[in-house]
């Protein structure tokens, strides 16, 4: 499906906003991964296009996949990487830590 010329100036737009801090904040980082039930530290591999990132999250606690985004819809602050609509997040802190309290 071809974008039209409005809504890829708008995505050239912000990746020119999120790219680099997007990058510079989460590449090689250890995050964990919350989707509904899942729930896992991870390591990530951020690579970036003119549609948005994917991420790789390689664990020891699960198989290697990739996540992604598209610009206008990933959202990040300091501690935490999410994206609206498709319910994935990553934070640098464990948003459950009684699920592994014994």
């Amino acid at each position: 499906m071809d974008k039209n010329p409005s809504e890829s100036d708008e995505l050239k737009a912000i990746r020119e906003q999120k790219e680099q801090p997007l990058l510079d904040a989460f590449q090689g980082a250890k995050m964990w991964f919350h989707e509904k039930y899942l729930l896992f530290e991870t390591t990530l591999n951020i690579e970036t296009d003119a549609w948005g990132a994917r991420i790789t999250l390689s664990s020891i606690a699960h198989p290697t996949f990739t996540i992604s985004g598209r610009w206008d819809l990933i959202h990040f602050g300091s501690d935490s990487i999410g994206c609206s609509m498709v319910g994935w997040s990553l934070y640098s802190e464990c948003p459950y830590p009684e699920w592994f309290e014994e």
